[in-house]
């Protein structure tokens, strides 16, 4: 009998649940003006925001650094930690290091101060992008002296302030910010190490010029500041050896000139003397010299050790394939996300009416 009653209760609930079900869509149906006027809206702004939204041309670089020493270069470097040389070889370069540098202010600048050709006008990169960019319309109405700003020069240490509140713009409109991730991005694979540069111009030639420029000046940089420490003391020790050359040839000229003047007519004793301090002289700055060349070797060796070798793989070629936001795609979305709002106010509307009159 309890188990009976059970039943009966769950066929009441599922008929109550159709029933509540039917009601809602009978209430959906005769509000579907409704539903259509609140996702009209959403319908017009997708519609509007693709058909306004210029077309890009992503272009992309990719590039390895070469991590691997070779056997040569690990008998090199067994052989200069006999001598006390610290070759630097870590096995594996940090690559967010690289690409990080890569997004950095230093760099980037570098490549946007360099002059590129785009649609057969020579400018700097810079100034390409703020043609090509949201940045004209932002200060089409600056009155501070931003309204058709272009940068004249490439000397960022003598910018005006004008030219600073200008580049800092720019900085935005490429590495992005927390809410706008930018036009140029950066990405590596975990597990072949190659790194990639990305970059959406809205010009094709504006893609790949600052992607060359970019790349190249990564390239000297982190190469220059990888070797910074190496090539000091190469230097240091390239001077040292260049100045025990030069005490070593004034010395043999200084004991071959003796001799010359003598022609064996000085007396043994201060003769013998004086030449026998001329050839002391010679024979020490003869061994100094020859470690210096040993360690001057040795040094060279670092630093060639040192030196990372960055690869590029694949360079973005024309003619670029256009990406722009699909009219279709953007009016389906417009309306199922207008739609899923109608729905959601209608239904709330009805809830909200029935419980206050319960």
């Amino acid at each position: 009998m309890e188990s009976e009653e059970r039943i009966y209760d769950d066929e009441i609930t599922l008929k109550e649940l159709i029933l509540k079900i039917q009601e809602y869509w009978r209430e959906l149906w005769r509000h579907w003006l409704l539903i259509g006027l609140i996702a009209l809206p959403f319908f017009i702004y997708k519609v509007y925001d693709a058909y306004t939204t210029p077309p890009v041309f992503p272009g992309k670089l990719t590039f390895m650094v070469d991590e691997d020493e070779g056997g040569s270069f690990r008998s090199i470097s067994g052989l200069l930690g006999q001598f006390g040389f610290n070759t630097g070889s870590t096995g594996k370069y940090n690559l967010d290091k690289i690409l990080e540098i890569s997004k950095s202010r230093r760099v980037v600048q570098m490549a946007l101060f360099s002059e590129a050709v785009v649609g057969g006008k020579k400018d700097l990169i810079a100034n390409h992008i703020i043609e090509y960019s949201d940045l004209t319309e932002r200060w089409s109405d600056d009155t501070t002296g931003l309204k058709d700003f272009r940068f004249r020069n490439n000397g960022i240490d003598n910018f005006s302030l004008l030219e600073n509140r200008a580049f800092k713009g720019l900085l935005r409109v490429v590495n992005g910010t927390d809410k706008d991730p930018g036009i140029y991005q950066t990405s590596y694979d975990d597990e072949t190490g190659i790194m990639s540069l990305e970059f959406n111009g809205r010009h094709p030639d504006l893609s790949i010029a600052f992607l060359d420029s970019l790349f190249f000046k990564l390239r000297d940089y982190y190469v220059e500041n990888s070797i910074e420490k190496a090539q000091t003391t190469y230097q240091i020790i390239k001077e040292k050896t260049d100045s025990i050359a030069d005490a070593l040839a004034a010395a043999e000229y200084s004991l071959a000139d003796f001799i010359d003047r003598s022609q064996n007519v000085y007396s043994a004793r201060e003769g013998e003397l004086q030449r026998s301090r001329l050839s002391a002289q010679v024979s020490r700055l003869q061994i100094l010299y020859g470690e210096a060349m040993k360690n001057l070797q040795l040094s060279e060796m670092t630093l060639r050790n040192k030196e990372p070798f960055i690869t590029l793989i694949d360079s973005p070629l024309p003619p670029l394939t256009i990406q722009q936001e699909s009219l279709i795609r953007s009016a389906l979305i417009g309306i199922i996300l207008g739609t899923m709002i109608g729905v959601t106010f209608v239904l709330g509307r009805k809830i909200y009416r029935d419980t206050m009159n319960s």
